[in-house]
């Protein structure tokens, strides 16, 4: 009896050794103690919607058969835009497509002569489909580029020729930049600036105008997060 209790007692002292050479070899290989805590950070990728003002400058350049020239017909206003969208984060770049309509019929320019108005061209609506390439300046804040073919209806009023009157569609493209910072995991607000050049406009075979187009607008977009949303990413 008395060499049973004693062989038991090795046996558990053997087990306390062994457990506690077992912890130590796992605190000091890396184990449990020392495993990187995970953290949500927020992931760029997604769908996103947009909503936002802007202020539009309209330039128009007129050329009568080479004999006379009229540059900086321009005119400013405020323009509205809603703006969809797709981007995807690739560890710190941003990829991304978008389109954008904007609206507003303020950006009204006027041709006078001698106190006459003798023409007044006003930008009614504009569209925009393209994308946009962006470097993250921390995980809350993207720098950007875009570029994309933008459309445009711009309505004709000429008081003396009322019979010409009417709207067209003007052609270009769009470049630009800016920087989008997140104010939450869904929700971020960007500022932007924009110059579009169209195409030259040829009218009764001598009139020839070129148009072109710069924007600063503020954009706030939502986006929804349809894969997942955050990324974890280890803390340490």
């Amino acid at each position: 009896m008395k060499k049973t209790l004693i062989a038991t007692a090795s046996v558990a002292a053997l087990f306390a050794m062994g457990g506690s050479a077992l912890a130590g070899d796992l605190y000091a290989k890396g184990g449990y103690k020392d495993a990187p805590v995970l953290v949500a950070e927020p992931t760029w990728t997604g769908f996103y919607l947009g909503l936002g003002v802007g202020a539009a400058a309209v330039n128009h350049e007129i050329d009568l058969a080479g004999f006379v020239g009229l540059d900086g017909i321009s005119a400013t206003g405020v323009v509205g835009t809603v703006e969809v969208g797709y981007d995807r984060q690739f560890g710190n770049v941003v990829a991304g497509v978008f389109f954008n309509y904007d609206f507003g019929d303020n950006v009204s320019t006027d041709l006078t002569v001698l106190g006459t108005d003798l023409a007044t061209v006003k930008q009614s609506d504009s569209w925009t489909v393209g994308g946009r390439l962006g470097y993250l300046v921390n995980t809350s804040t993207l720098a950007y580029v875009l570029g994309g073919y933008t459309e445009s209806t711009f309505e004709l009023e000429v008081p003396l020729f009322p019979r010409i009157n009417g709207d067209d569609t003007f052609t270009g493209w769009t470049v630009g930049g800016g920087l989008e910072t997140k104010l939450s995991s869904s929700l971020s607000l960007k500022a932007e600036y924009r110059y579009t050049e169209f195409d030259t406009k040829t009218y009764f075979n001598f009139v020839d105008i070129d148009t072109s187009v710069q924007t600063a607008r503020l954009v706030l977009s939502y986006k929804a997060d349809l894969f997942g949303g955050e990324l974890p990413v280890p803390l340490k």
